[in-house]
Order: structure tokens, then sequence, then C-alpha cells
């Protein structure tokens, strides 16, 4: 989801990164997220957790997956350990997926950080599909807390991602820029405000 604000030649992106060098952007700060999510399946499950992954390169993923593996490493777990699925981004293409890996009898892990809620949902879906029990026998974080999240049963378990606070960051940054004689860019990081658990 990106939004911007342009005036003149002023530019403020929302919840988007650009290498343009003369663009402000207001970001999530993907990788703590993540981060905090494995950290919590570790101390909750006191084992290796798995990763659902996008099958799409997409930025923000991919600072999931940094945050993913840096919380392993913080707490002396083996990135080579960790059971990962490759899943397409959305949740038909993660049932799909799944259910085809499940099909294969490919191992699994006891519990998942996903990408995003579709990736986790179309998971979770295919794991009930075979007869597992979320969160009994399989537990999932995911990332963006979607509406979705919270009308699938059980509901799911996510990072909030503070958009109300995005936009306003955005909003303020590009009237300070606006107002401003100084010419001045900045990559900023709002900060998510936990799992519901």
């Amino acid at each position: 989801e990106i939004g911007s604000g342009l005036v003149g030649s002023e530019m403020c992106i929302r919840d988007s990164y650009c290498d343009f060098p003369n663009v402000d952007c207001v970001m999530i700060n993907n990788m703590q997220g993540a981060f905090n999510a494995t950290v919590r399946l570790i101390h909750k499950h006191i084992g290796q957790p798995g990763y659902l992954h996008s099958s799409y390169p997409i930025h923000s993923y991919e600072e999931r997956c940094e945050g993913f593996y840096r919380a392993l490493r913080k707490n002396g777990l083996p990135s080579s350990k960790s059971v990962v699925h490759l899943l397409s981004p959305s949740v038909e293409g993660a049932y799909a997926d799944m259910l085809e890996l499940l099909e294969q009898n490919t191992p699994l892990a006891s519990c998942y950080f996903a990408d995003n809620d579709n990736i986790a949902i179309g998971a979770m879906k295919a794991f009930q599909h075979k007869g597992y029990k979320i969160p009994a026998d399989i537990s999932i974080i995911g990332f963006d807390n979607m509406p979705l999240s919270t009308s699938v049963i059980p509901a799911l378990s996510t990072i909030h991602v503070p958009k109300q606070n995005l936009g306003k960051t955005a909003a303020e940054r590009l009237i300070n820029v606006i107002e401003s004689d100084a010419v001045s860019y900045t990559h900023l990081r709002a900060h998510e405000t936990g799992a519901y658990l």
C-alpha cells in the first residue's frame, strides 16, 4: 500500500521503500516486527520455528526475512535447521502451495512465522484441510493485522502495523518539507505495536 503527497516537487511515500535520493519515506519497521514475532515463537514453543516465506521477491518481505533469521541467531538457533516453505503471497496461492507440500509429506515445523497474513491464512487453511489443529498442532504468526486475520477460525496471531501513525507521520513530514527552506530527505521507520497473540 503506497500513499504519497505531491506538491510541486515535494513527495513523501508512506509504507514503501524508494531508492531515489530526493524522496522522503515513512515505512514499517519490517525487520523489527519479524524479529519480535520470531522471538515470541521461540520462547513460547521452546524450539526452532519454521518460516512461511513469500515465493515472490518483495522488498518488505526480504526485510522480514532478515528479522526472522536475526531472531534465530540472537537465540542461538542455527538458520539451517529452520523449515522454510516458499508460498505465494495470497490466500488462495498459499493454500494451494501448502496443500501440495503437505501431499508430498514435506517435513513440518511446530510453529511458523509468515511474511504476511495472506500467506499465514492460506497455509492455515491447508493445515486444517489435512486435519491439523491450529494452534494445538501448529502455531502461526502473520504480519500486517489485516481484517481477515480476525474472521478466520481461530483468529490469526499477527503483527500490528500502525497504519494511522504511518499516514500521520508522512503527512507531518510532507508539511514540514513544504514549509521549510532547508532541503533534506529522510527515511523514517514506524515501530510496530506488537503481536496480537
